[in-house]
């Protein structure tokens, strides 16, 4: 029996099913229900607000990063739903806040926008300077880039510093940032206020973020950094460049080899929340 494509009814069930992927949109598909509640606070003290400065690295590559300079004890914690996401410091060497966010869980879109705002309502820093990630084999570019050969690139809101453009290379369309870093620079632009987003290149694509805010996870926190200590040394020294202030020495993490003790028994938030 032919069937009318212009026909007013339900589409058959074959059509929203088959050949799709768990997390691919679908119009045909109901959408859960997303929350329309979300609750961020920072939980602690931060000293000197407004800040001078504020230094955010994020995910995996914020760990590495941070494990190579000495942020010293935390001072506070930037909690979404009553989960820790952010952890803030305030070490001697900078007069920044530093911020190491979402290492041990990944914020779902819907929870992006309101934590950079709670954030930057509290610390109201002068200026901002994040560290994330670019996917290298989804860069658009006129010609294909090896990893290997990928350079370190930079977004900003207003002319770069003079040190970016001999050690970095524009982040440019129609390439898109969709990490919570976007948030950030996007609600700096709104304030026009300034903000730098130094991105080192990464190998593979970072998935989608995820529907929900998942509870803190310690699984992979032993994992080995995918990180090599050049291009972060490199980053590190345009984020001091992007605040404004004297580079300081960044060391490259020993490598991180669990003991059998630490395979048995994970770390947990509160001895995350300590030190990095």
């Amino acid at each position: 029996m032919d069937t009318d494509p212009l026909a007013d009814s339900v589409p058959p069930r074959h059509a929203i099913e088959s050949d799709e992927e768990e997390d691919e949109y679908n119009p045909l598909r109901p959408q859960p229900n997303l929350p329309t509640e979300i609750d961020v606070k920072l939980v602690g003290t931060v000293a000197n607000v407004p800040a001078p400065g504020l230094l955010i690295a994020s995910g995996s590559l914020g760990k590495y990063w941070g494990r190579g300079v000495q942020l010293g004890e935390q001072i506070a914690a930037v909690m979404v739903n009553k989960i820790q996401v952010g952890l803030l410091f305030q070490p001697s060497w900078t007069k920044s806040v530093i911020l190491v966010s979402e290492v041990t869980t990944r914020l779902p879109l819907w929870a992006m926008h309101p934590y950079a705002r709670t954030i930057l309502d509290a610390i109201q820093p002068k200026n901002i300077a994040l560290l994330d990630t670019y996917a290298v084999p989804s860069y658009i570019s006129a010609t294909r880039i090896a990893f290997i050969d990928a350079p370190l690139r930079y977004l900003t809101t207003d002319a770069p510093p003079s040190a970016f453009t001999s050690l970095a290379q524009p982040f440019a369309a129609p390439n898109l940032i969709q990490s919570t870093s976007a948030a950030f620079v996007a609600l700096r632009a709104e304030r026009m206020a300034t903000a730098v987003l130094v991105l080192v290149p990464a190998e593979q694509v970072t998935p989608l973020a995820p529907r929900d805010l998942a509870p803190s996870d310690f699984s992979h926190w032993n994992d080995a950094a995918p990180w090599t200590a050049t291009p972060v040394r490199t980053a590190h020294a345009l984020l001091a460049a992007a605040l404004g202030e004297q580079v300081t020495t960044w060391t490259e993490p020993a490598p991180e080899k669990p003991t059998a003790a630490q395979t048995r028994k994970r770390p947990t938030e509160t001895e995350v929340g300590m030190y990095i």
